[in-house]
């Protein structure tokens, strides 16, 4: 077996359960893979902003792929690479649908988050862990009008919060109607085993992205490692032969995934590294 790329999302995953800090043995097992030649990665539900934190811990980083593989960057340049994003009449027919909604969602938008007015206004710690929603205040900005901000051009991913098991089905069934887009749900949010439902172009999931990637990059699926704990890691962890599902994840991930490893908090994802990549 020759890993040749690694791939890991990041909450639940590679951080910690407090979606900030990543542990020593993650990035010493990511630094000590890249040294060896395999090519380093992260695919997260995140926009670019919500990542420059994290990325600024791992400057040998190869890859970044956001918004669930909106937008994949070379982190040598710093640039997108390639792109899939939701356009904009579809953008405005699920604003549209939307207005119907009491519902708090945000947009990724060149690289960094948005909520209009109202949504921002309902925004508390209620709906995300309060740690979270503290850093999330401080990155996502307030507008008036999504649709005017855009500006006819298209948008990374949707993303609402908090959201019913009943209303996730009553929204997808609408959307999808006039829309063709992929939907994916992330970490739980706190309150009412409530989830939070993301939308992104149909061609736009973290699968796709890594086979682009790994096409370019001319690897195989026997050759590629992937790390996951949600739905949205489910698309990668079904392309790669060598894909783990964390302890802590959940039963679509397990489902999905070839092999199991320990949770986030414990490391996990150096651990299999360990016996997988560098054989001890």
């Amino acid at each position: 077996m020759s890993i040749k790329l690694i791939v890991t999302d990041l909450d639940g995953t590679f951080l910690n359960t407090n979606h900030v800090t990543i542990p020593q043995e993650n990035i010493d097992a990511f630094k000590r893979a890249h040294e060896m030649g395999v090519k380093v990665a992260i695919a997260s539900g995140r926009t670019k902003i919500l990542t420059d934190y994290i990325v600024e811990q791992l400057p040998f980083l190869d890859y970044l792929i956001t918004s669930n593989g909106a937008i994949t960057y070379d982190m040598k340049t710093n640039k997108p690479v390639c792109s899939t994003l939701i356009d904009n009449q579809q953008s405005v027919e699920i604003f549209n649908i939307l207005k119907d909604y009491n519902l708090i969602y945000e947009i990724y938008f060149d690289g960094k988050c948005y909520m209009n007015n109202k949504s921002y206004s309902m925004f508390d710690a209620e709906h995300v862990p309060p740690h979270i929603h503290a850093l999330l205040k401080d990155f996502i900005k307030p507008v008036s009008d999504l649709q005017m901000l855009i500006d006819g051009q298209g948008i990374e991913k949707l993303n609402i919060l908090s959201l019913s098991g009943e209303e996730r089905i009553e929204l997808e069934e609408k959307i999808n109607k006039t829309c063709n887009v992929a939907f994916a749900s992330s970490f739980p949010i706190v309150k009412g085993a409530n989830g939070n439902l993301e939308m992104t172009d149909i061609n736009a999931t973290k699968g796709f992205a890594v086979k682009g990637l790994a096409d370019a990059l001319n690897i195989g699926k026997e050759n590629i490692m992937c790390f996951g704990d949600g739905e949205n890691d489910c698309s990668m962890l079904s392309l790669a032969d060598y894909s783990f599902a964390m302890a802590n994840g959940s039963d679509y991930a397990k489902n999905t995934a070839k092999f199991m490893t320990d949770t986030n908090d414990n490391f996990g994802v150096a651990k299999a590294i360990r016996e997988y990549v560098f054989g001890e």
